[in-house]
């Protein structure tokens, strides 16, 4: 037998370490990489996790809705919301912008909130009020008779009521009526004022302009009714009624908001119903604000002031003193004996402001804009 020289059993513990570091490095490699790709997987995980969560906080934000930010929520006002789910966090700052539009920040966090093992998304959306788009064409539009007579004014020259949001103005007519259909004033009192004073157009006589707002019309407008009322209802003393600083809802006695503006400001200054009459309803006294829809024909018969949008689909009339409608009247005389009759002391104000803040109101969600409305921040 050969015997092994010192030699030798030297380069066999060397050729042993080398396997042992070579295996050690292969082991270590594939640690390593094992590692590198869960953390790439869980880094994955939680991206689009993150992601999920920027775009769940934009459709909770519509969801959760309230018609009160409409109104209540001013140019520059911000609305912050937090919602915990599982698996993370989102939150959406809602900023009002100028006019219908809201700008919509929404971020998603994944994982431990500050640590390396999260991940953050944020998406921005454009959203504008779906806020029913009625042609006004005057003071007072009707595709029937007008006769006018007594002490009464009807001005479409724009101006913002005291204490209301102002707006871009423009002037319009003062009565808006169909080409089949005459104007009678009665009385040297009467002033029709406007640009032009009395407009004579076939869209008066058109029923869409009574009956179609763009993306809603009046039907659908009406589903939405705060307060819903028979025909032949007679109406006295309506007022804003409130408990404590709280507005109440209430249809009788009745309450259909505040238009005045006071400082502090009042329980119902912000309470903007819509109104539907299934029929004929006529009103003595009181004060009210908002979208008053009547399927019939409505009477004004003194001392009663409304600001906002009056949609019949009968006559408008009014008699006795103290009448005042800001906003914009349309008639839309759907019977052929139906007229529009203003008597006694009577103003009706055009107002774009008013009808912007009414109709801001009446909007239930607002829609995501069509046209690069949508950001991906990062």
């Amino acid at each position: 037998m050969q015997m092994a020289t010192g030699s030798e059993r030297g380069v066999a513990l060397a050729m042993a370490l080398g396997a042992i570091v070579i295996i050690g490095v292969i082991v270590a490699g594939a640690v390593f990489v094992a590692t590198q790709d869960y953390r790439m997987a869980a880094n994955t995980v939680r991206e689009t996790r993150a992601l999920a969560l920027a775009d769940l906080g934009l459709n909770r934000v519509v969801n959760d809705w309230q018609t009160s930010y409409n109104t209540s929520l001013q140019t520059g006002d911000t609305l912050k919301r937090t919602y915990n789910v599982r698996g993370g966090t989102v939150t959406v700052l809602l900023t009002r912008l100028p006019g219908p539009f809201f700008w919509a920040v929404s971020e998603g966090t994944a994982g431990g909130l500050g640590s390396q093992a999260s991940a953050r998304r944020r998406y921005g959306t454009l959203f504008r009020l779906n806020t029913p788009q009625v042609n006004t064409l005057g003071a007072i539009t009707t595709q029937g008779q007008i006769t006018v007579s007594g002490n009464v004014t009807v001005n479409g020259n724009d101006v913002t009521p005291t204490g209301w949001p102002s707006c871009t103005t423009q002037n319009v007519a003062g009565a808006a009526i169909s080409p089949t259909t005459t104007y009678t004033p009665n009385g040297g009192a009467v002033s029709i004022q406007g640009n032009p004073s009395v407009l004579t157009t076939s869209a008066a006589g058109d029923t869409n302009t009574y009956f179609s707002y763009g993306g809603s019309n009046y039907q659908s407008l009406a589903a939405t009714a705060n307060l819903t009322y028979p025909t032949g209802l007679v109406l006295t003393g309506i007022q804003p009624i409130a408990v404590g600083a709280v507005c109440q809802v209430s249809s009788v006695p009745a309450n259909w908001g505040d238009p005045n503006r006071a400082s502090p400001a009042g329980a119902c200054e912000k309470y903007f119903p819509i109104i539907h009459v299934l029929g004929d309803m006529k009103v003595t006294t009181g004060r009210g604000q908002g979208v008053l829809l009547v399927d019939g024909d409505f009477t004004a018969a003194g001392n009663f002031v409304f600001t906002g949008l009056v949609i019949t689909r009968g006559s408008f009339k009014t008699s006795g003193t103290g009448n005042k409608f800001t906003g914009a009247v349309l008639a839309a005389n759907v019977s052929v004996d139906d007229d529009a009759t203003l008597t006694g002391n009577t103003t009706i104000q055009y107002s774009s402001c008013a009808l912007g803040t009414v109709l801001s109101s009446s909007a239930t969600f607002p829609k995501q804009a069509k046209e690069r409305g949508w950001v991906d921040a990062y």
